[in-house]
């Protein structure tokens, strides 16, 4: 069976994450649509730094607040997992922060052609 579509937020762990999840509650408000939040960790040190026990605590106290569902997925290729997830739960807008790396444009490339994808500058 097909997942209803949804809008789809990605995150890393870091408290300033939450105006992306607040960007995302606005979007799927707008459409009606679930909201999902996704974090990708691709080694094997999920936290990274002291800091992120904290600010993953407070990206999933958020998460809640707002009704979305949260996921981790730990993957080696980050780009493919975030494709697959889009892909697989039928995502209609996908909400990342600032582009740095050219990370979006690679991701855009893998997203499905009528899924949106939504870089919030700093």
């Amino acid at each position: 069976m097909k997942n209803p579509p949804c809008i789809l937020v990605l995150v890393t762990v870091q408290k300033e994450c939450s105006r992306l999840i607040q960007r995302g509650k606005a979007i799927s408000d707008e459409q009606n649509l679930p909201l999902h939040v996704l974090h990708v960790a691709t080694g094997k040190n999920l936290l990274g730094t002291p800091d992120a026990a904290a600010a993953l605590n407070h990206l999933f106290s958020l998460a809640h607040e707002v009704d979305a569902e949260m996921n981790i997925l730990y993957e080696s290729n980050a780009l493919s997992a975030i494709a697959r997830y889009a892909k697989e739960h039928s995502a209609q807008v996908v909400v990342t922060g600032p582009d740095k790396s050219g990370f979006s444009s690679q991701l855009e490339a893998l997203l499905p052609e009528k899924t949106t994808l939504l870089c919030l500058e700093e």
